[in-house]
């Protein structure tokens, strides 16, 4: 098991492990689903950064979630889910 520990505690943004979170990102629109190993809620692109150096360092996959990205179960795995619809949410 991956100890997320030292990622969650310098990130700004919201971090979870929990059964509930996990749960609720463990399925899309459509009929898959797959528990996450985390749940990122990033605040800043430095947020993002730190989650992708992570995941590139653990081996771990990143599975981005934002507004309607998924109805064929796209968005679902075992890897970080990293959802950026909360706090990013301008096109620039």
């Amino acid at each position: 098991m991956l100890d997320f520990i030292e990622l969650s505690e310098n990130i700004e943004g919201e971090f979870y492990t929990d059964f509930i979170h996990k749960t609720i990102y463990s399925t899309d629109a459509s009929a898959y689903k797959e528990t996450p190993a985390a749940v990122c809620i990033p605040s800043t692109i430095d947020d993002i950064k730190k989650v992708i150096s992570f995941a590139s360092e653990n081996k771990i996959s990143l599975i981005p979630r934002a507004a309607g990205t998924s109805l064929a179960g796209q968005v679902v795995g075992n890897g970080i889910v990293i959802d950026i619809s909360k706090k990013f949410r301008k096109i620039i």
